[in-house]
């Protein structure tokens, strides 16, 4: 029972890192390609628990979570009269996902599950800008899945991969998947995941995704004083620098690009600011909120053709969704694990899930990764196995 107990979590796993590369294409009934893997999950999940290979809900550890949960469903009643919609039951397949974690979960095959993901999609990403092939694009028909070519100057010669949110989402991914593959093996395969996953990042042309990786990663490197990676990342970076790493990131288009999510993220302020006291406490609601320019308003205020977006940094966004009770609720599921990084500090530092985690928070200051669940949803799952570690050392 035990075998089959881990091969069925074992396909549970394999399909969480599926939902990155699954294109939001829709079947059928505005049902998406995307959401197979999770209802397969929940799917699995339930026959786990009849067959009682899942026999502990962990009702105790995973409280926290519940306690946003259950506020972020209690608010979108209140505000937009539903009791389920996209949010929370994403936040619902995370709480299953952690539970099914804290039963079991083999380290081994989740580790080669990390590796061959970050692998995949720094290969489509190099291979795709040599021959700039793209996939067409996906139920949002905005990015191509691939190379884009379009008239667009601040997305034209970009990589974008499987999921929502474009190069920068795209570019994030890699990064933060690098980072904990290449601290997490050594030799050959460490030295192909820094060359490889580098250039794919980079290909994506997103200056956050790329400056955080390379920051990460030197940190890594001088704290585990690994002369010939070192070297192995500084022949990659003088690689770059003739693909044109200085002209791409200092163009006038790259500029641009700073400038418009300091103008969001300035509006958004603004607008907390001028928010009444309940308003900020509690939030608007999901799905309320959207930025067009320096405007921050209702989405049903702005065109289809305005593209609404959000502040480019989630935890603006959520404050603005949430307000600053949700916000403590959603850090409040973080703080034990936080405390643990502090109190050993240095060598966590060369721990590869906590270099993941720190890479993804720095990430969702310069976007809305957090609010991303076709990336996200891998950010939950690297600390819902540092909690089951760290349960087990206890």
């Amino acid at each position: 029972m035990v075998k089959f107990k881990n091969k069925l979590v074992s396909v549970q796993l394999l399909l969480v890192f599926l939902i990155p590369i699954t294109p939001h294409l829709e079947i059928i009934n505005n049902i998406q390609l995307d959401d197979i893997p999770i209802f397969l999950f929940f799917l699995i999940f339930v026959i786990n628990v009849f067959t009682k290979n899942i026999n502990n809900l962990f009702f105790k550890e995973t409280l926290p979570f519940i306690y946003f949960i259950i506020y972020i469903t209690a608010q979108n009643f209140i505000i937009n009269s539903e009791l389920l919609y996209s949010e929370n039951l994403r936040y619902l397949f995370y709480l299953v996902i952690f539970i099914t974690i804290l039963n079991d979960y083999s380290s081994k095959f989740v580790k080669d599950l990390y590796f061959y993901l970050v692998l995949f999609l720094s290969s489509f990403s190099i291979l795709f800008y040599f021959f700039e092939l793209n996939l067409g694009t996906d139920s949002y028909n905005y990015w191509n899945i691939g190379f884009n070519q379009n008239d667009w100057a601040f997305t034209n010669g970009r990589m974008n991969g499987f999921q929502a949110g474009g190069p920068n989402a795209f570019g994030g991914l890699i990064a933060s998947l690098t980072l904990f593959c290449s601290c997490s093996y050594k030799g050959f395969n460490q030295n192909l995941l820094i060359a490889v996953g580098t250039l794919g990042c980079f290909f994506t042309y997103s200056r956050g995704a790329f400056v955080i990786l390379i920051f990460f990663l030197l940190i890594y490197l001088i704290l585990s004083k690994n002369i010939q990676t070192s070297l192995v990342l500084l022949s990659t970076f003088i690689l770059i620098l003739n693909f044109g790493l200085v002209e791409r990131f200092s163009s006038d288009v790259e500029n641009q690009g700073i400038e418009d999510r300091v103008e969001w993220q300035q509006a958004s302020l603004s607008s907390i600011s001028e928010r009444s006291f309940i308003n900020n406490l509690f939030g608007l609601g999901h799905g309320n909120i959207g930025i067009v320019d320096d405007e921050v308003g209702n989405l049903d205020n702005f065109s289809e053709d305005s593209r609404p977006t959000g502040p480019h940094n989630s935890f603006l966004y959520m404050i603005m969704k949430y307000g600053f009770f949700g916000l403590f609720l959603f850090l409040n599921v973080f703080i034990r694990l936080f405390f643990k990084f502090l109190k050993d500090f240095k060598s966590n530092l060369q721990d590869p899930m906590y270099l993941f985690l720190g890479s993804f928070v720095a990430l969702s200051f310069t976007g809305d990764f957090i609010q991303n669940h076709s990336i996200s949803v891998l950010f939950f799952l690297t600390f819902f196995i540092l909690e089951k570690n760290k349960k087990n050392v206890e």
